[in-house]
């Protein structure tokens, strides 16, 4: 297995010892104002982002509703971080209507109980493979939490209850919403959600803007793959919203993600022509990515880009892709 537990485990403790010296931001804006307001036919909805910044920086988004609602999408990396985002949800003054979530990675998915309990009405979407994820904690990374980081973890964490089957189109308290599987990606699947009336898209980690990404799940070439299929999917999207780091116009956004993921993955080539899968090789491909690249760690983990680079090589290592010198 990837070095997981390593990477997650330390980004709870680093979120906890830390949760005073970087401070939260949240965002709430009209978005047909700036990006939306060249198309009449774009509505105004308003929408909000609580962003817990630092090492560690990870996005809980929300929607209003026509209803008078909320939808939520991903809810935080720890208990402390969930409740502040909580926190910044019911300084709204609505009710969540929906939760979703976007993929099976911890970051996303802990605060989950915290929203239930809030608002125990809220209906929890997820795909079949992210549902499975976390209920059977395929990746470990559940137990590793509750031995290394109690204080901040839940004792049991929440499953979402509603499992999207396929590619859905949902209504929630009267607002659209399309939901899109996108396969392996950054994580073993992503889900991405379309609001056409406003035309704002929520990726997950299928992009990060101008963070390091976490490539261990060893599939950067079906990460690049997807980012083809999802920029044809939603061809009207204006403002891409994004796991980690800021919202922005998708095509710069998407642009960005490409750049970086063809890159680190000539880097890792390169090196490994040069010297095969050894130790030196990966040192040289962190330093080129580090040079290149001096973008945020979106994770508590000290090197999250030598991470990435195992996960690089373990993806190389496949016969049918390994550089040839």
């Amino acid at each position: 297995m990837f070095k997981h537990r390593v990477f997650f485990v330390l980004a709870f403790a680093f979120a906890l010892a830390f949760a005073d010296v970087f401070m939260p931001t949240v965002d709430i804006a009209w978005q047909a104002s700036s990006a939306h307001a060249e198309n009449s036919q774009v509505a105004a909805v308003r929408t909000g982002v609580y962003t817990y910044k630092g090492q560690g920086t990870v996005n809980t988004h929300w929607i209003e509703t026509p209803g008078g609602g909320l939808v939520v999408i991903d809810v935080q990396r720890d208990l402390v971080h969930a409740r502040e985002a909580l926190a910044a949800v019911r300084a709204v003054g609505k009710p969540v209507r929906a939760i979703l979530i976007t993929h099976g990675h911890p970051d996303h998915y802990t605060g989950l109980g915290i929203f239930k309990q809030a608002f125990p009405e809220a209906v929890v979407y997820a795909s079949a493979v992210t549902e499975n994820t976390i209920r059977t904690d395929a990746y470990g990374y559940n137990a590793a939490e509750q031995k290394d980081a109690p204080e901040i973890t839940p004792r049991e964490f929440a499953v979402p209850g509603r499992i999207l089957e396929g590619d859905v189109t949902l209504t929630i308290d009267g607002l659209l919403l399309i939901a899109r599987e996108m396969g392996r990606a950054e994580a073993n699947s992503v889900t991405v959600y379309y609001a056409p009336v406003s035309r704002d898209l929520y990726v997950g980690d299928l992009v990060m803007n101008r963070v390091h990404a976490f490539m261990g799940e060893g599939a950067t070439g079906e990460w690049l793959a997807a980012l083809d299929r999802v920029d044809a999917m939603f061809p009207n999207a204006r403002v891409v919203h994004p796991g980690h780091g800021d919202s922005g116009a998708k095509q710069q956004l998407l642009a960005d993600q490409r750049e970086y993921l063809r890159t680190v993955r000539g880097f890792a080539a390169e090196e490994i022509a040069r010297s095969g899968f050894t130790a030196a090789a990966k040192t040289a491909t962190a330093r080129r990515i580090n040079e290149r690249f001096r973008y945020v760690n979106p994770t508590g983990n000290a090197d999250i880009v030598a991470l990435g680079v195992d996960g690089l090589f373990q993806e190389f290592s496949r016969p049918t892709l390994t550089p040839i010198p």
